[in-house]
């Protein structure tokens, strides 16, 4: 994503299974008084480092022209709910624009952003809950409602100073996202530095940018290099600081990213956090071409206890998330086609907690699932999937979904489908001693139908409901009308 300007995802109606739609999140950043940067040092500097290195072309690509080409695209989105009783209507707007060429061969800039009405707004200290449904956790879904009717999300707004096209290097100023450091969201100063075709240099230095907690003293910086000889060989080696007033937090990273042989991606990270070994990310795929099959094999290692103080996560989150005790996971997928128009994918998956350490944030777990699909022709598409799930201690799930697609053409996709879920897990009652269970039935319908109207403009609509057995309904409601530009 260097030198990219794509900037937040907004598809938000990829959902792996419908037991519960509220678990797709989008996390945004709430416009407040950020880091005063020094812009006309930080201008001047880019420009001197900049133009020292020499523009390694200067016939430009198609879109570096001299022409102030301005595109992106604009969400527009309704949105009502219901559970338990209490509604929820939102209406928004997702913003994303690109100046590639504000100064020819110089400058572009990028900014997106969310538009929010809330349109019935928030009623603090329901009856019997002591606050608003929706408000109970942050991350039940962003589009929660708010005292404010009105607010509005910058997720990014910034500028790329260059010398002839971004590929020679280029200084990036304002609000944006630093990979690095498990992808914080900044008002920062970030640098990229071509020292030649296979080397860069990287750094960056800003203050991070929460939706849900202050950062104000806070300060972020870390410098790095790329390595990358040829396609299939890439190198990266980072360190980054997080300096707030809870704790001082160093980071050291090294990772690679290889083609070792035809079909095949390896990807290894490993990340030191202060003076202890953090975790290690090792990940693999093979497309076999003869058997039209490919597999995925994920393996990720916590070696040390990270506990709410460290920058385990992006800022995005509250601090009073649960301590993460040391584990290892392991994931197998696979993703085979079939004869007769049938494709058969799924994958299991385990985790183990280092020392039987558990709790309710910290649990063994073994997952599986399996999804058959049918393409009989090119208008219609069938699927069925199971899931599995089972959590020590006691608690459990297993269910399963059928899908019906419909695409007469290129411009309309229908789909309508069902999924039965039943849940067993384990808790505790305050008001008496022991351990209880409760194995809910919960049953979701759900459709969806996306139209492009032109070239320009698309129409989605998805609604769904869902059940259970102990009356505690939901039903949604989805309208985005999509432009390009």
């Amino acid at each position: 994503m260097w030198g990219s300007l794509a900037h937040f995802p907004i598809d938000l109606d990829s959902v792996p299974f419908h037991g519960n739609s509220e678990g797709r999140r989008l996390l945004g950043c709430r416009v407040r008084n950020g880091l005063v940067f020094a812009i006309c040092a930080a201008f001047s500097a880019g420009l001197l480092l900049l133009t020292a290195v020499p523009a390694t072309a200067q016939v430009y690509p198609s879109t570096f022209q001299g022409q102030r080409d301005i595109h992106g695209f604009v969400n527009t989105i309704y949105r009502t709910r219901n559970i338990e009783g209490e509604s929820d209507q939102d209406f928004y707007q997702y913003w994303n624009i690109e100046a590639e060429e504000l100064v020819p061969g110089r400058a572009s800039g990028a900014f997106s952003l969310r538009l929010n009405t809330d349109l019935d707004g928030r009623v603090d200290g329901a009856p019997g809950l002591g606050t608003y449904v929706f408000d109970r956790d942050p991350f039940y879904s962003v589009d929660d409602a708010r005292n404010d009717r009105e607010y509005v999300d910058l997720y990014t707004g910034y500028i790329d100073l260059y010398n002839g096209t971004p590929d020679n290097g280029y200084l990036r100023i304002g609000r944006q996202y630093l990979q690095e450091w498990d992808y914080i969201h900044a008002d920062a100063v970030k640098l990229e530095l071509p020292v030649s075709s296979a080397v860069k240099l990287k750094g960056f230095f800003g203050q991070a940018v929460s939706f849900y907690s202050g950062h104000t003293n806070d300060w972020t910086g870390g410098v790095g290099v790329e390595i990358a000889p040829s396609y299939g060989n890439r190198w990266w080696f980072g360190y980054d600081k997080y300096a707030d007033d809870i704790a001082d937090n160093d980071s050291y990273t090294a990772e690679t990213w290889q083609s070792p042989w035809e079909g095949a991606w390896f990807h290894a990270r490993f990340r030191g956090l202060d003076d202890e070994a953090r975790d290690l990310d090792l990940n693999l795929s093979q497309y076999f071409t003869p058997l039209d099959l490919t597999l995925f094999v994920d393996v990720h290692r916590l070696f040390s206890k990270l506990e709410d103080e460290s920058r385990h996560h992006s800022p995005f989150y509250r601090t009073d998330l649960l301590e993460e005790q040391p584990y290892t996971s392991y994931s197998f997928r696979f993703d085979k086609a079939l004869p007769c128009n049938f494709g058969l994918s799924g994958g299991f998956g385990i985790r183990r907690v280092s020392e039987n350490e558990q709790d309710y944030g910290n649990r063994d777990w073994e997952h599986g699932d399996v999804t058959l699909s049918f393409y009989p022709t090119n208008t219609w598409y069938y699927s069925i999937s199971a899931e599995w799930w089972n959590t020590d201690p006691d608690s459990s799930f297993f269910g399963y979904s059928g899908e019906i697609g419909y695409r007469p053409n290129k411009c309309i996709d229908w789909t309508l489908g069902s999924s039965y879920g039943n849940y067993v897990f384990r808790y505790e009652d305050e008001r008496f001693p022991g351990l209880y269970r409760e194995s809910p039935f919960i049953k979701t319908y759900y459709t969806g139908l996306r139209w492009r109207v032109n070239e320009t403009n698309n129409l989605r609509i998805n609604f769904e409901i869902e059940d259970d057995d102990r009356g505690e309904d939901y039903y949604s409601l989805r309208l985005n009308w999509g432009q390009t530009f």
